[in-house]
C-alpha cells in the first residue's frame, strides 16, 4: 500500500535528520546510517553563529526501501532538552524539496481510492517550495510538533507520533490546486473534499494503527476507512 510506504518514508526522513545532525562525528554518521540503511549525501555543510547546520544539495535516501527527500537547501537546528540523551529536537527548514524514490515511478497515474489520495504529496512529481517544521527524535520512533510543505500545486499539513515498529498516529490535512485535482476522479474529490478560496479544494484524515497488520484506520469529515475498504459516516 502506497500510503503505508510514504508515511515509513516520513519516518525514514526523521532518523535522517537526527543521522545528519551528527555528521560532526563520522563514527556515529557511518553507525546510524547502517542502523537505518541510510544514503545521505550534501554538496556542502557549513554552521552559523545560531547553532543551526546549513546544507546544500542535501539527499536522504533509505535503501532498502528506495525512498527519501532532496532539498537544494536545508537548515537543521537542535533544540537542547535536559534529557537530550533520550531525545533530542531539529528544527528544520527545506527550500526546493521534493521526495524521491529508487526505481522510476509511473507517469500518468490516477488515485482513484481515498489512501491512494492521502499518498499523493509523497509522489515525487510534486516540488515544494518550502518544507518547514519541529521533530522530537527518540529511541523508538518520532513526534512531528510541526510539518507543512508548500507547494505550487499541493500543500500539507501533519503532525503526530511515527514510531519504528510501524505504528501511527497522525493527522494529515492536504490542500489541492486545480491542477493537481485533474489526476483524482471529481466523484471522489466531489465528495471528501472541501471547497477553498482559488479553486482549491482540502482534505483531512486522522491515521491511527498499526501500518504493517489490518489494524489501520483513516477518517476523514465524511468518510471512515478500514483496511481499504471506504464507508460513509452518518
Amino acid at each position: 500500500m502506497r500510503l503505508r510506504r510514504y508515511l515509513l518514508g516520513i519516518l525514514i526522513v526523521g532518523a535522517g535528520l537526527f543521522t545528519v545532525y551528527l555528521n560532526f562525528d563520522r563514527m556515529a554518521l557511518f553507525t546510524l546510517s547502517k542502523l537505518y540503511d541510510l544514503d545521505i549525501s550534501y554538496k556542502s555543510l557549513t554552521k552559523d553563529r545560531m547553532d543551526s547546520y546549513a546544507f546544500e544539495n542535501l539527499k536522504v535516501m533509505n535503501k532498502k526501501m528506495g525512498l527519501g527527500f532532496y532539498s537544494q537547501r536545508a537548515t537543521i537546528k537542535p533544540i537542547w532538552k535536559r534529557d537530550f540523551l533520550k531525545a533530542i529536537d531539529l528544527d528544520f527548514k527545506f527550500k526546493d524539496v521534493h521526495f524521491v524514490k529508487g526505481r522510476e515511478e509511473s507517469s500518468g497515474a490516477k488515485y482513484d481510492t481515498v489512501s491512494q489520495v492521502a499518498a499523493m504529496p509523497f509522489e515525487g512529481r510534486w516540488a515544494y517550495k518550502e518544507i518547514a517544521g519541529e521533530a522530537e527524535i527518540f529511541s523508538n520512533g518520532l513526534t512531528l510538533k510541526r510539518f507543512s510543505a508548500n507547494g505550487r500545486e499541493i500543500r500539507l499539513n501533519l503532525s503526530g507520533d511515527i514510531f519504528y515498529n510501524n505504528v501511527v498516529d497522525v493527522e494529515i490535512s492536504i490542500y489541492f490546486s486545480k491542477d493537481a485535482l485533474k489526476d483524482i476522479p471529481p466523484e471522489l474529490h466531489t465528495v471528501i473534499m472541501s471547497e477553498e478560496p482559488n479553486e482549491w479544494k482540502s482534505f483531512s484524515l486522522k491515521i491511527k494503527g498499526s501500518l504493517s497488520s489490518p489494524s489501520m484506520q483513516i477518517s476523514g469529515k465524511l468518510f471512515r476507512l478500514n483496511f481499504g475498504t471506504v464507508t460513509v459516516k452518518d
